[in-house]
């Protein structure tokens, strides 16, 4: 955690260890846009968005958030 916590990038960590509140904790304490538990490396699902945090750039690829990024909202009220 601790060399985690002094990453400049936050793109993303890897967590490996046998304890469930362990890896919780350190999914909490991780500032990175994807934290991977027990395994490393792109997950195949592409509703799954990824992309950093910190220095990391802005945004997201894949997933509704890449979607929405792409959306503009507009508000339309009308009176007849």
């Amino acid at each position: 955690l601790a060399m985690a916590a002094h990453d400049t990038y936050g793109l993303c960590a890897g967590v490996h260890t046998l304890s469930l509140p362990r890896a919780l904790r350190a999914m909490r304490a991780i500032d990175a846009g994807t934290v991977w538990i027990n395994r490393y490396g792109r997950s195949g699902d592409f509703i799954i968005p990824t992309g950093g945090f910190l220095g990391s750039g802005i945004g997201k690829d894949l997933g509704r958030q890449a979607f929405q990024a792409c959306q503009r909202q507009k508000s339309v009220l009308i009176d007849f």
